[in-house]
């Protein structure tokens, strides 16, 4: 079946999160992503989450982060410290569509492959620069991460408890967030480059990005001047609304009630038509002011419920409701299963492993899965450099022992600098690699036979 993207081709010298997400949905719809990696400075999520560690000889290559961001690209490692690395990568952009990127900007002066000369080596080339700051302004050559952006675009003073400090999302937030709209962009400059023939040059601002996020508070001020208050899990309009423990030992559910009618139906589904009739309770404004009793009397329920069987519950008495679910509860989940969420990829030096499609819209026309495993380090050196650029096997040859290419890093990689063997929740239904639940009964093993 054929995507949308399918010919296209993206040079993807992005790392970690922001950047790597947004070329992953381009590999989705079809491109062909190529990474680049140093020998000297792999992607530092290379260090992040690894799998048990019996492939200490290549830990590099164990890594759940990054194969989960590169699924399906391809990589060619190449030392741009050297004048033959930097000049192969300027023969591959020639051969390129996208370039994709996400240093500082001042990394890519250096190199002479800012837009100005990269335009020269591809005329119509789309080139997209995620970076914390964007590419102009006082703080545009300072480094970001997620966890500074969450704060420096607004969204942190938003987000924690009554009284207590900003809080972050716990995901970096901003940086899929970022990735996401960089391929929107990329998609936009690509149908103008089809309209006019022209490639263009996309200035992304990871900080600026998530300011829409925060829009309501911003108005409110300008407007009322009035700032913003942090409320935890509670609304302004809905009432009751937070997340309550259930029966088990870190088993939670949201429950949201905007209505009065909603309020009666949790009521009589919950068993305490009591609480409908209760005066106090009869209103919205009458339940934010009442909302530390509710919430009281909510969980004095909640705790007696399995958190899925009290979502099923409620759902179906017309109640919003959604149970919080660990790892291993989303790759188990029936809906995701039904709907293909995750797909099993064997991935080298790992086995088979759940990857998660990037993209959740599904289209009629195509189907935008996930296209293959991460590649591993240089994986694709001989394709790219031979078959695309025409490098015969002396030559790749030469350049490996030269140092120019490699297919593992140069500089140590003990297992102490590895983080330590993480398990994921999902690790208890793995065994030898393989996964051994996703076809099982999925009513018998989330107890809701």
């Amino acid at each position: 079946m054929s995507k949308p993207l399918d010919g296209l081709r993206v040079i993807d010298l992005t790392q970690v999160f922001a950047g790597p997400t947004c070329t992953r949905i381009l590999a989705d719809l079809g491109a062909e992503v190529i990474r680049l990696e140093s020998p000297n400075r792999v992607d530092i999520t290379r260090n992040l989450i690894h799998t048990d560690n019996d492939g200490k000889d290549v830990p590099w290559e164990r890594t759940l982060y990054f194969c989960i961001r590169n699924a399906g690209k391809k990589e060619v490692v190449l030392d741009l410290a050297q004048p033959r690395g930097l000049e192969l990568l300027r023969r591959i952009i020639a051969e390129s569509d996208v370039l994709a990127e996400s240093f500082t900007p001042r990394v890519m002066r250096a190199f002479e492959l800012d837009y100005e000369h990269v335009r020269q080596i591809k005329p119509d080339i789309v080139m997209i620069s995620l970076s914390g700051y964007g590419q102009d302004g006082p703080l545009s050559d300072w480094a970001a991460y997620g966890m500074g952006l969450e704060p420096a675009s607004g969204v942190s003073q938003l987000t924690g408890y009554v009284g207590g400090p900003p809080v972050r999302s716990g995901l970096s937030f901003t940086d899929p967030y970022s990735g996401f709209i960089g391929a929107g962009a990329v998609l936009a400059a690509l149908h103008y480059r089809r309209r006019t023939g022209k490639g263009q040059y996309i200035d992304l601002s990871e900080q600026e990005a998530a300011v829409p996020l925060v829009g309501g508070a911003l108005t409110d001020y300008a407007m009322n001047g009035r700032l913003p208050e942090r409320i935890g899990n509670r609304s302004r309009w809905a009432a009751p609304q937070g997340c309550y423990r259930c029966s088990g030992d870190d088993d939670w559910i949201v429950i949201s009630i905007e209505s009065d009618d909603e309020w009666a139906a949790f009521c009589d589904a919950a068993g305490h038509s009591d609480w409908a009739a209760d005066k106090r309770f009869a209103t919205v404004d009458g339940r934010l002011e009442h909302h530390d009793e509710l919430d009281t009397l909510i969980e004095s329920w909640t705790n007696g419920q399995e958190h899925y069987e009290a979502f099923h519950l409620l759902q179906k008495a017309g109640v919003k409701a959604a149970p919080v679910l660990n790892g291993k509860e989303a790759l188990l989940d029936a809906q995701f299963k039904a709907r293909g969420q995750f797909e099993i990829i064997d991935q080298p030096h790992q086995g088979k492993r759940p990857v998660q499609r990037h993209l959740a819209a599904k289209f009629s026309a195509f189907d935008a899965d996930v296209a293959g495993p991460a590649p591993t380090l240089g994986q694709h050196n001989e394709e790219i450099l031979g078959g695309l650029l025409g490098l015969d096997a002396d030559e790749l040859a030469a350049l490996e022992e030269q140092g120019v290419i490699a297919t593992k890093p140069n500089l140590p990689f003990p297992a102490e600098l590895v983080s330590a063997a993480l398990k994921l929740p999902y690790d208890g239904f793995l065994e030898n690699g393989t996964l051994l639940a996703l076809e099982d009964d999925y009513q018998k093993q989330l107890g809701l036979e």
